[in-house]
């Protein structure tokens, strides 16, 4: 009896592993612009671009900018509609502090979850080198002052790009592969252990 336990264990195993690609997550989400080093300017529009895998079930992001050597961080905008897999937002900032330490930040500051983070840029006074241009065909958010914790999102998109009025089971849509996989493994356990008992 205790080779065909011994079996059944390497059996489970074996389909688990087998089994195992089917729960990998699409969890890729990478920031564009603003590129490492990029400067952007107060008094002028400043864009951002991401590209990010398309199963990875966020439809929505919440965009907040934050600095290295202060506290605090500046809500940019909630609920930004990001289900494609290439999206941007246009920015323009004025009398936002100059410093060289800046970050973007991609949260869903609902559930504290961080998707993305920016590399490091600098917001200056006056342009240097070129300006980017604009992402075309998207909203412009327009952001003001420094870090202030009492302060709301610059703008908040609407709810029905976040996919709040979609019906419970819409919410699995992504993890259908990830579902059938813990599904599948969780039954050939339950037949090794019953082949087990028998």
């Amino acid at each position: 009896m205790h080779a065909l336990s011994y079996l059944t264990g390497v059996l489970s195993l074996f389909f688990a592993w087998y089994l195992l690609p089917l729960v990998q997550a699409s969890s890729y989400f990478v920031i564009n612009e603003p590129a490492k080093g990029a400067q952007w300017t107060n008094n002028a529009v400043n864009p951002i671009s991401w590209t990010k895998g398309l199963l990875d079930g966020v439809s929505n992001v919440d965009i907040e900018l934050a600095r290295l050597s202060s506290d605090g961080l500046i809500f940019v905008a909630r609920d930004v509609p990001a289900a494609l897999s290439t999206g941007g937002v246009n920015i323009f900032i004025q009398d936002v502090p100059t410093a060289t330490d800046y970050f973007l930040l991609f949260v869903n500051s609902t559930n504290g979850i961080m998707y993305a983070s920016s590399q490091q840029f600098a917001i200056s006074n006056t342009a240097n080198g070129t300006t980017p241009a604009p992402v075309a065909g998207s909203a412009t958010v327009t952001v003001s002052g420094g870090p202030n914790p009492t302060a709301v999102f610059a703008t908040t998109f609407p709810a029905s790009a976040n996919g709040v009025g979609l019906p419970a089971w819409k919410a699995a849509e992504g993890a259908r592969r990830q579902l059938a996989a813990v599904g599948c493994v969780m039954a050939l356990c339950a037949l090794g252990g019953a082949w087990t008992v028998l």
